[in-house]
């Protein structure tokens, strides 16, 4: 029983996250931050990592690159270093 209780919690603490992160993109388009599905472009990403929105800038560069989370969120990570020096990275 208790087993199942905390799966049940953690399945609802999962849910939670995803609303809240559904939640925050949807914002982020609203407000033109964050580009249509489909239609994003590296200089969303490099404008997100500047605006220092990095887990959207992450979940931009995989739906544009089709990549693992992983790869994305080093690939972001290293953007945001050439950015900080006042470079453009060139995948």
């Amino acid at each position: 029983m208790k087993i199942l209780l905390v799966v049940f919690a953690i399945i609802v603490v999962v849910f939670i996250i995803d609303v809240a992160n559904r939640a925050r993109i949807r914002r982020l388009r609203e407000s033109g931050m964050y580009p249509p599905p489909g239609q994003g472009a590296v200089g969303d990403v490099e404008r997100l990592i500047m605006l220092k929105k990095k887990i959207p800038a992450i979940k931009l560069y995989r739906e544009i690159n089709g990549v693992d989370l992983k790869t994305a969120k080093e690939a972001v990570e290293k953007r945001t270093v050439y950015l900080r020096e006042g470079g453009h990275f060139n995948p």
